[in-house]
């Protein structure tokens, strides 16, 4: 066996947490314990009250959180994100299922231990081909309109919980519609606890984010009704919560469910994964250490793995459960391992209590989720920088709103991939002239008094050469010689910004030197290309001595060489 000093490495790559588990400095226990009691404390209401989101019993919260986060503690890169039930998981998982399980109450309950499994699968998968890039599918306005939308869907979902009414309807807009015919149907103490209960929780935001103010408010909810005996008017409670913590089992596994919760669990990771990888990323960059995309999600695998042994349903992360544990200054995955053992011993100590919480606070909690995470600023920022931006994130909003969640994230997936073959179809490109003063050749329509060189059309293209583009480079090369026909000798193209080429990029290329040689152009040459692009023009013969394109290193030698063979 090798000695202990090689292992680090190996441990590093399977289990990272671990690693800096082991490193533990025992100045950090008590901010760790502190901010682990806090993420607990918040996790017993949202756990319960985003298991019924899910449509599930509140106990099957506390049965998805445990397992998952002593796992992510260990496989984790991030030594603050806060894993568990989260709403717009919860309510995608949700709509996905409910289709299926055709109203058997067993039997969605085993769907999504399923569901977590399959989730779970999709993920190692992913990370064994390393897709960790799969993350930037997802654009900034498609994210703003997605979780504005899942914002607003959970806010629907909860108006049976929150007023007490019967809402039979599935999506935003029939809620609301039901909403406003069944207004006589309203409960008065229902409606009246979850407006209490909400304000209490969102005063306590504002004033002390690191309060639990959902744990506060679920309790001070509580009381109130077992003190004023509003049970007698027709407030719901939890009701009995089945006693122990689950054994691990895997749940009924049938080829023909597997494949139709497929669609469901993909659009669950990507969504999971990129929430993950953001969340995790922007907490890291502020204290000082790196994520690994790739192993993020083998942590999101096993988590779900963890979740779904344990009879719950997928998970992802909260992103108020990973700021608060890093405003309060805690060091390491810990934090995750004191919170389980919090969830661990509310179960089995307070499991009576737990009964006696009205269902309305644990809307309420949902309603607060709701209203965090719909992004009114994101709007704003992108209205600012690009309105058509901004009406591709109502566009994504609306995708969520009319159709569903899951149908919500195709077109969110879909618009990301349309944006992004757009860019490289269209980029932006550009005529280049030397500027006095400046280092190099810049862009003559920019404000820098560039000039373009007499004779010598210099012309940059900003993206990698493909079948989606190679048609528009090649028209506009031809374009912006015809604006000035007869006069440029030399055609010199900026390979800066191509990055690579494609067998259709190489044979428009050859063609576009072909006509562009008919317009008395004596020279056409390629200047600051990489030695992959260089690479793949040679394979093509397209480059000198076998082709006609002549190869400069930069702009400024393919300048000199033309003024030398002009002035001779």
């Amino acid at each position: 066996m090798p000695p202990a000093a090689d292992r680090p490495p190996r441990a590093a790559a399977i289990a990272p947490g671990l690693v800096v588990l082991r490193r533990y400095e025992r100045g950090w226990l008590p901010i760790d314990v502190v901010a682990g009691l806090t993420v607990g404390a918040m996790l017993i209401p949202q756990s319960m009250a985003y298991a019924e989101l899910a449509g599930l019993p509140p106990v099957s919260g506390f049965h998805a959180v445990i397992g998952a986060l002593v796992v992510y503690a260990l496989v984790g890169t991030s030594r603050h994100l806060g894993v568990g039930p989260e709403p717009g998981t919860a309510i995608l998982a949700a709509t996905g299922v409910g289709a299926i399980a055709a109203g058997d109450p067993e039997r969605y309950v085993a769907l999504m231990a399923l569901l977590a499994l399959v989730v779970a699968g999709i993920c190692m998968v992913a990370a064994a081909a390393r897709l960790g890039f799969l993350a930037s599918l997802l654009s900034k306005p498609v994210l703003v309109g997605y979780i504005t939308g899942v914002g607003l869907t959970l806010l629907s979902s909860q108006i049976a919980g929150f007023t007490g009414a019967q809402i039979a309807a599935g999506s935003f807009f029939p809620r609301i519609a039901e909403l406003g015919r069944e207004l006589g149907e309203v409960h008065g103490p229902t409606l009246a606890l979850g407006l209490a209960t909400l304000a209490l929780m969102e005063g306590l935001r504002r004033i002390s984010p690191r309060v639990p103010g959902a744990l506060i408010g679920v309790v001070a909810s509580t009381v109130a009704v077992a003190a004023l005996g509003l049970a007698d008017e027709g407030i719901a409670l939890v009701g009995a919560i089945p006693g122990g913590l689950p054994a691990p089992a895997l749940p009924p596994l049938a080829l023909a469910d597997i494949t139709r919760l497929l669609p469901v669990a993909a659009g669950i990771a990507l969504v999971g994964y990129t929430d993950n990888v953001l969340t995790a990323r922007s907490v890291a960059a502020r204290h000082g250490y790196r994520i690994d995309p790739n192993q993020e999600l083998v942590a999101l695998a096993l988590t779900n793995a963890a979740s779904g042994l344990s009879q719950g349903f997928p998970v992802s992360s909260s992103a108020s459960r990973t700021a608060v544990p890093a405003a309060l200054g805690s060091k390491t995955q810990l934090v995750s391992i004191v919170a389980a053992a919090c969830v661990v011993g509310t179960v089995l100590a307070f499991r009576p209590l737990l009964a006696e919480i009205p269902r309305a606070a644990l809307a309420a909690v949902i309603v607060a989720a709701g209203i965090t995470i719909i992004d009114l600023p994101g709007y704003r920022s992108l209205w600012k920088v690009s309105r058509e931006e901004a009406c591709l994130a109502v566009v994504a909003a609306l995708g969520v709103l009319v159709f569903d969640v899951l149908v919500g994230v195709l077109i969110a997936v879909s618009l990301s991939i349309v944006i992004a073959l757009y860019h490289v179809a269209r980029p932006h490109d550009a005529v280049l002239g030397d500027a006095p003063g400046l280092d190099g050749w810049v862009d003559l329509d920019a404000d820098h008094g560039a000039v373009a060189e007499p004779g010598l059309l210099v012309y940059r293209f900003d993206a990698p050469l493909y079948f989606l583009n190679i048609d528009r480079f090649a028209e506009r090369v031809e374009q912006v010689l015809g604006e000035n026909p007869g006069e440029e000798e030399w055609l010199v193209l900026d390979f800066e910004g191509v990055g690579a080429l494609d067998a259709s990029a190489l044979d428009g290329l050859v063609d576009l030197v072909a006509r562009v040689a008919r317009r008395d152009v004596a020279v056409v040459g390629v200047a600051r290309a990489n030695d992959a692009v260089l690479a793949s023009l040679r394979r093509a013969d397209v480059i000198e001595p076998k082709g006609a394109l002549q190869v400069f290193p930069t702009i400024n030698s393919a300048v000199r060489a033309y003024r030398s063979r002009h002035a001779g």
